[in-house]
């Protein structure tokens, strides 16, 4: 018996692969990770011909056009982009009713010292230098120059010598496309199982609400929106639209990259016309025109960074209503025409958000590219096919078909977003809870009963500063700490004393073999205490000023911290600037100890007043009925604010203030003064410090991280991780 032979189609073999890709990475987990350089091979296959492909395709099919016909492409298909911004932007407001109510806490990350990456918008955009835009793929520049070229060709005569021979080049670049296109059902596999068997799910737990309202977007503006906009003025159905061009969308959402597809939709574009048998030279011409254009300007792809925005107010605690949208979504857009990085930034600080947020917008990123790529590319494409059927004169309303999704569109989305709150309020954990990290940081409420009750005994008599030799004489250190000072010295929830000055302690008595004893202290007291005998060494993230180096001796930095003032969220507007501390009669702050910077500031600020407290925590409790503000450093301003998420720190990063903390011994003791520079010149050199300032300062590797999760490995027990392997090992 015969059986005729089976043929899927390109699109339905990419399908496959991805989902076998998912398949494979689940199963084998970080075993596949390899697979990683197969997938970046195929992408940089596709990228090869893109360029060049534009450029030729781009200054041929508009140096064939007329004035006339060059001044309606750009007016025709501009109306069609300023509609679907409009449709677009406004459906994206409507995700905000999805997000439940909670109680808001503010994300912190403490890698808030470095700037988001700048963007040169003249050279992203204006080709002074043609060959300078080709090296680095400035898209926009090229596409300027392409345009700016095509439409000097238009009026000049013999250009057919020049416009020939670009064209066969162009259908040469198209053929090598479609010969690597061939092998993209074995980069989809490649790059899905590389991407399943790595991907840590336990870093996005906290963007559950953000990745379900991207992805409902995403398919609601791409399988709704913009295929019904399209089918209601053109002749194509809304099955043909969101299929034909399949494989291009399945490939930039696998790679999280519309860049590579450019030269699908174009062909997927002409394709749809010939299958309607309308398609000729114009249709290909416009469509070899119209994507390389609209390329470079903003898509909903981009445009969905506005989601994160909105995600970001509601997790702050900061409703976004619809009169402060409007301005907000203007300024985005025009803003998108440029990068990411600097729209989202900007469209924080216009709704007064933390700009510690954007940290949060990298990491989600990761995730969210995919889904944004796919967007993007049926954008691009509606855009390409509309303004081809506009341009050629196929376009026409169908009052049918308009009048259908008209009175569907409330009914599709309506249900979809219901559906979507009520899933993200009955599924989603709303309550504001510290990660492991946090958790493991974060202080006790009550301190030790010994902790609690001490206080200096100034009766007994002072005895001299001991050297290392009395130390290790007596066997124990005698360390001086303040015990409520995140994240150098406190007591976490269970109980333990800890942080970066504790552990640099114990690693100091453990390598001149004594044991150690902490000592609790207030900071009015400490000075006193150290000098009376009663500790050897001070710590606790102190900084020398010039008070308390008359009275103590303080060794080389250990850290460089940088100032910072912590104030309430919603008093972040108030000390946004210069004038606005100025206009208060009164700013009254809250510091530990004597900040060197004090001064300048009471100098700058003449209605500044600075009080001392024994804690950081003191401020916190006291709920913004006594102070204004505290005085802290960045680094222990961003560990507490994580613990009391009502608060914010404020530094600025252009003119940001740095100060050495360092240990305090008695103002006698040269001898420990000397061999404690030693010894932290050791523990600088070989990484220990580093090591500690990225667990307790940064919150690095704080939890370790174990292998993938896989099926092969914790569900079959196939085989063992490295971990599991190295321990059997050194089991006896």
């Amino acid at each position: 018996m015969a059986f005729k032979k089976l043929k899927m189609s390109m699109s339905t073999l990419i399908l496959l692969s991805f989902a076998i890709g998912i398949v494979v990475g689940l199963f084998f987990g970080e075993m596949v990770a390899w697979m990683a350089i197969i997938g970046d091979a195929f992408i940089k296959l596709l990228q090869m011909t893109i360029i060049p492909y534009i450029l030729v395709s781009l200054i041929s099919s508009l140096g064939r056009l007329s004035h006339q016909q060059a001044r309606s492409l750009g007016v025709q298909v501009g109306k069609l982009m300023l509609v679907i911004w409009f449709f677009g932007l406004l459906f994206i407001y409507l995700i905000k009713f999805t997000f439940p109510v909670w109680e808001a806490g503010d994300f912190f990350n403490l890698k808030t010292l470095e700037a988001p990456p700048t963007v040169n918008l003249l050279d992203l955009y204006i080709p002074s230098n043609p060959f300078f835009s080709l090296s680095n793929s400035y898209i926009p520049a090229i596409v300027l120059f392409c345009v700016a070229t095509g439409i000097a060709l238009i009026s000049m005569d013999k250009k057919e010598i020049l416009l020939e021979p670009m064209q066969l080049l162009g259908e040469a670049f198209n053929k090598v496309t479609q010969y690597i296109v061939k092998l993209m059902p074995l980069g989809i596999f490649a790059m899905t199982a590389s991407t399943a068997g790595t991907m840590d799910i336990g870093e996005f737990e906290k963007l559950q609400v953000y990745f379900v309202a991207h992805i409902i977007m995403t398919v609601i503006l791409t399988y709704w929106l913009l295929p019904a906009i399209l089918a209601a003025f053109t002749p194509f159905s809304y099955r043909d639209i969101t299929t034909i061009a399949r494989d291009a969308l399945i490939t930039a959402f696998a790679a999280g990259n519309i860049f590579i597809i450019l030269p699908l939709l174009i062909e997927r574009t002409k394709e749809l016309f010939h299958k309607y048998d309308i398609g000729d030279k114009s249709t290909d011409d416009y469509a070899n025109i119209i994507i390389p254009i609209v390329f470079s300007f903003p898509n909903l792809g981009k445009l969905l960074t506005i989601v994160f925005v909105l995600f970001a107010g509601w997790f702050a605690g900061r409703d976004v209503d619809f009169v402060g949208y409007i301005p907000m979504a203007i300024n985005g857009l025009i803003s998108l025409f440029g990068s990411v990085y600097l729209t989202v930034p900007m469209l924080l600080d216009s709704l007064e958000l933390p700009a510690d947020l954007f940290q949060l917008y990298m990491v989600s990123s990761l995730f969210t590219s995919r889904f944004t790529s796919l967007l993007a590319a049926m954008n691009i494409f509606v855009l390409a096919v509309g303004g081809t059927a506009i341009l050629t004169g196929r376009a026409k309303f169908n009052a049918k078909r308009l009048l259908a999704y008209s009175l569907l569109t409330p009914v599709v989305v309506g249900g979809i977003l219901v559906a979507t709150t009520v899933t993200l309020n009955r599924f989603i954990d709303t309550e504001y809870v510290m990660d492991e990290v946090i958790a493991q940081m974060s202080t006790a409420k009550d301190l030790p009963e010994e902790v609690r009750t001490y206080h200096l005994d100034t009766n007994t008599e002072p005895t001299p500063p001991r050297n290392i030799a009395a130390i290790q004489k007596s066997g124990v250190l005698r360390v001086g700490y303040n015990p409520k000072q995140v994240p150098f010295s406190y007591f976490n929830q269970n109980g333990k004393l800890v942080g970066f000055d504790v552990d640099m302690m114990e690693q100091l008595a453990s390598e001149i073999g004594v044991k150690i004893a902490f000592i609790p202290y207030r900071i009015s007291q400490a000075s006193t205490a150290m000098n009376r005998g009663e500790f050897d060494i001070a710590v606790s993230g102190l900084q020398m000023t010039t008070s308390s180096i008359q009275r103590l001796m303080y060794t080389d930095p250990v850290l460089e911290l940088h100032y910072s003032v912590v104030v309430k969220d919603h008093r972040v507007q108030e000390f946004s600037n210069e004038k606005n501390i100025l206009d208060h009669r009164e700013v009254r702050l809250a510091a530990v100890g004597d900040y060197s910077i004090i001064p300048q500031l009471k100098k700058r600020y003449p209605n500044l007043v600075v009080e001392n407290i024994d804690s950081d925590r003191t401020f916190f409790e006291d709920d913004g009925k006594t102070w204004d503000g505290l005085l802290i450093s960045l680094e222990a301003g961003k560990a507490w604010t994580i613990l009391y998420p009502g608060y914010t720190t404020l530094f600025n990063r252009e003119k940001i203030k740095s100060y050495p903390a360092s240990y305090a011994v008695a103002k006698r003791n040269e001898s420990l003064h000397t061999f404690l520079n030693n010894w932290l010149t050791i523990q600088h050199a070989s990484g220990f410090v580093n090591e500690l300032y990225s667990y307790w300062i940064l919150g690095e590797n704080a939890v370790p991280k174990g292998s993938r999760w896989s099926i092969i490995k914790d569900v079959l027990g196939w085989v063992e991780d490295d971990k599991s392997s190295a321990k059997k090992n050194n089991d006896p």
